[in-house]
């Protein structure tokens, strides 16, 4: 399908379920490579509705003519108390949120409501940005990197790559938090738009990317190693507090 017929095809997706819930939709969009004017031919279309609280309508995703189509279908509640509490959980993911907003085409609504909402999201208080990361904290980078170490002791290099990528996102993510920015691509350019954050572990612009295209455990473990030690270092130097327990009797339950 070429650009032109899937923007018409997303208009009409907009204005279909624009039409069908009057009034409850407050901005339709689109974004992704679509939205850039960057789609080839297998690219995907991808949506996003918020609607009123209590608007019926649901997201969903199809395949039109061979094409994956997905649209979602938010809340204005939802999302506002999403971007008011920075999270890296699921559907409440600040970051997410941040980066789709920033770069979201208006089909419906007004580019002004857009703007409002991340003005929400950049407006939060420093301490909750340091709470959310902290909570999320070291679980979210230990297990992953625990996961390469043992792909190296069960002798398993089929599975170091997936634990790397996992490394680097959750790297990328816990990054985001810290510096109250987001990125507006996946993989690995997703992993390049956070070099410009000011505030990165020290080898992260030099061993991002050769760590991505690492093969084998003895070019992946000294450069996994170099770099989860950096970001325990560059969360340290920036205060932040890591949940750890010597003894079982201090755990919260």
């Amino acid at each position: 399908m070429r650009h032109q017929d899937r923007m018409h095809l997303a208009q009409a997706l907009c204005d279909r379920i624009v039409g069908k819930y009057d009034g409850d939709v407050i901005v339709g969009g689109l974004y992704g490579s679509t939205a850039r004017g960057l789609d080839i031919e297998t690219s995907d279309l991808e949506m996003l509705f918020i609607a009123r609280n209590d608007c019926k309508a649901k997201g969903q995703q199809i395949v039109y003519r061979g094409m994956p189509v997905f649209y979602s279908v938010t809340a204005q509640g939802e999302l506002e108390k999403t971007l008011a509490n920075p999270s890296l959980d699921g559907v409440f993911n600040w970051p997410f949120w941040m980066g789709v907003l920033s770069v979201v085409r208006v089909m419906h609504g007004e580019q002004s409501q857009v703007e409002a909402w991340l003005e929400l999201g950049s407006s939060v208080p420093d301490e909750r940005f340091r709470k959310a990361l902290e909570e999320e904290l070291p679980g979210l980078i230990l297990e992953s990197y625990g996961r390469i170490l043992s792909c190296r002791e069960r002798n398993n290099p089929d599975d170091v790559y997936c634990a790397v990528l996992e490394v680097l996102f959750e790297m990328r993510d816990a990054l985001c938090l810290l510096n109250r920015s987001w990125v507006t691509h996946d993989y690995i350019q997703g992993l390049v738009d956070s070099f410009r954050f000011p505030k990165l572990p020290r080898s992260y612009r030099e061993l991002g990317l050769k760590l991505w295209r690492a093969r084998g455990f003895d070019e992946v473990i000294p450069m996994a190693e170099q770099l989860v030690g950096d970001f325990w270092r560059l969360m340290e130097e920036e205060g932040i507090r890591l949940r750890g327990y010597d003894d079982v009797s201090d755990v919260a339950v």
